[in-house]
This record gives C-alpha cells, structure tokens and sequence, in this order.
C-alpha cells in the first residue's frame, strides 16, 4: 500500500513534515504513526523544557527573598563565574588581578587609590592582586614624582604582551552578551537596574536609621 506524503500526514495530524519524514525513518505503519509522533512530541517538548529552563533557576526563589535581589545577585555570580573561566584558560590571573591589569591599561599611572575605585573593591583585596601581579612580572611601580608616599603602577612589556592576547577574548565575550537585546532594550534595562540599585541603597538606609 502507498503511504501518503509527509505534507498530507503532517497537515491530517498537525506534526511538522520533519516528525513525519523521522516517523518514517523507523518504519512506522501509517495507523501507529499518529500515536507514536504524539509520544515523540512529547518527549520532545519535555527535552525543551528542560534546556530552556531557567539558567538563574528563577522558579526556585524562597518565598521570604526579594524576586530582584536573587535574580541580579545570581547572574553577578554567574557572569563573574564565566569571565574567571576565560581568564583562566588564557592564563594565570584572577577577576580582580585582570580589572586592575584593565585600569591600568586605560588610565596613565594610576595609583593604588585610583585602582581601588576603579575596579570597586577593598583595599586590601587590591594590595594583595598588585603583590601577585609584580611577583609574576606583569606589572611594575615607582614612587610619585608629585608625591613620594605614593606608588603608581603601569604594565610591564610582559603585561602588556598579555593584556593584548587576552584582551579581544574578553572583548569577543562582552560583545555577544551585548548584542542579545536591542539598543531600546539595554536602555530599558540599565534603566531598570538603575532603579532597583536605588531602591536597595534606600530600604539599607532606612534599616540603618530605625537600627540607630
């Protein structure tokens, strides 16, 4: 008996013509084909499910937690997470050594002042990353021309050589990520984030006044 086409099943049925070209694949009867792709179909929107679930696992929030505080919290750990495994797979360093290799590159001999408010994290952090980074010969130091007790830093020729390999991966990384929302949306969405970070500074303010 003529089987009928994959266009006729897959219109009779509501299945795309590939379900029914892979049903055929396996020899199945035009009786079974019916109930057997309903049963791929739904092992199929299982799978899917399952790879678009939720990467920040924003269905298991606790019922007690701020819905934006876990969200933003949870991507910061996952993009920190990604951008330390691509350093370390084109070197040695960590987060906060390559920000400072970064502020270092953009800025004409900065100070340790100037590289803790650049990358946004404490002092001692800081004093620790620019030890190692010196120990392997990235960076270097000297004394201010202006004012002897403080230290300015620059990249070494090593450094250098380093920070121009390294540099268009993260660059390449940070483009992609960029380009999933439209220009409107990124707009829409710094501003987002904006008013949320307002938002947390005031609620800690008002914590902090009703504790005093």
């Amino acid at each position: 008996m003529n089987r009928p086409d994959d266009r006729f099943v897959a219109s009779t049925f509501g299945f795309s013509s590939n379900a029914v070209s892979t049903a055929k694949q396996y020899d199945l009867s035009f009786n079974d084909m019916p109930s057997k792709l309903m049963e791929g179909m739904r092992e199929e929107n299982e799978m899917t499910k399952r790879s678009e679930a939720s990467i920040l696992r924003l269905d298991h929030i606790p019922d007690t937690a701020s819905e934006l505080s876990v969200a933003t919290q949870r991507l910061a750990r996952l993009l920190r997470g990604q951008i330390s495994m691509l350093l370390a797979a084109h070197g040695e360093l960590g987060l906060v050594e390559w920000r400072i290799c970064l502020c270092i590159s953009q800025s004409e001999n900065p100070s340790q002042k100037a590289l803790v408010d650049f990358a946004g994290i404490e002092q001692a952090q800081v004093s620790r990353a620019l030890m190692k980074l010196e120990q392997k010969g990235l960076i270097q130091s000297r004394q201010s021309d202006e004012d002897r007790r403080v230290r300015i830093f620059g990249l070494s020729d090593m450094g250098q050589a380093y920070f121009d390999r390294v540099q268009p991966v993260i660059a390449a990384y940070h483009q992609q990520m960029d380009a999933v929302l439209s220009e409107q949306e990124k707009a829409q969405f710094l501003d987002m984030v904006e008013r949320v970070a307002k938002a947390a500074q005031l609620a800690s303010n008002d914590e902090a006044q009703q504790a005093g």
